[in-house]
């Protein structure tokens, strides 16, 4: 049975996973209550196995191996959904192929002091001309700034730079989570790559995590040897799929 998530514990059975990280980061920025993002819990005898999350149409599905896949499938096509994002095993298990997919990597690096040319804060705006000028599917700024300084402020995600006289690279933990924490967002000014940017503000973001474990969303194939070299290892796929 799926009932409606009223309060954030309900969200502690969530496992060590990247879409529980999404889930739980939502549900801490934002809370109960509102139409444009709600969370439901799916039990089993009175045992929490599954949560689904939508936020203005994107939901996310998180699952124990005791889900109800058939009750799922059926709540995801009753409900609606603009976009849906899962780990592809779930995808598939609810009947549905994925729009796109790639890899999820997870950190199981050595932690290491950062290099002094990462630094914790910015001008969001500059981070997310940066975002935009590399290709990143931003929308309005208005509605970016709301919605990353809320998770901010609310210890839901966390920002890393490199900035001398101008923003050379960004990366961000997006969803920190009880359990586990997503990156993403990295992006490289294009006159200042080549020189190790990237790895160093991913490598101390999830060095800067000590409970938690890291992923990523590996979205380029080629870039799987990459994070390799820095401590990540494949766990699984990601899916997508859009109506």
């Amino acid at each position: 049975m799926l009932k409606l998530c009223e309060k954030l514990t309900e969200l502690d059975f969530l496992p060590d996973d990247p879409y529980a990280a999404r889930i739980s980061a939502l549900a801490k920025t934002y809370g109960f209550g509102h139409n444009f993002v709600l969370f439901w819990v799916q039990y089993i005898e009175d045992e929490a196995v599954a949560s689904v999350s939508r936020i203005d149409g994107n939901m996310s599905i998180c699952c124990t191996e005791k889900a109800d896949f058939d009750e799922l499938k059926e709540f995801v096509k009753t409900v609606g959904f603009a976009s849906l994002s899962c780990r592809n095993k779930v995808l598939e298990k609810i009947g549905l192929t994925a729009t796109k997919s790639s890899y999820i990597v997870k950190y199981n690096g050595v932690s290491s002091p950062a290099d002094p040319c990462v630094r914790w804060d910015y001008d969001k705006k500059e981070v997310y001309s940066l975002l935009g000028d590399c290709g990143f599917e931003m929308g309005d700024y208005g509605s970016f700034l709301a919605d990353y300084c809320s998770k901010l402020n609310k210890g839901a995600a966390k920002l890393a730079v490199c900035a001398d006289t101008e923003l050379d690279a960004c990366a961000s933990a997006l969803f920190i989570g009880e359990k586990s924490v997503l990156l993403g967002a990295v992006a490289t000014r294009e006159t200042a790559r080549g020189k190790g940017y990237a790895s160093k503000l991913v490598k101390a973001l999830a060095d800067s995590f000590e409970s938690e474990s890291v992923y990523l969303f590996c979205r380029n194939d080629s870039l799987l040897d990459f994070y390799k070299k820095i401590g990540f290892e494949y766990d699984g796929i990601w899916a997508e799929y859009v109506d």
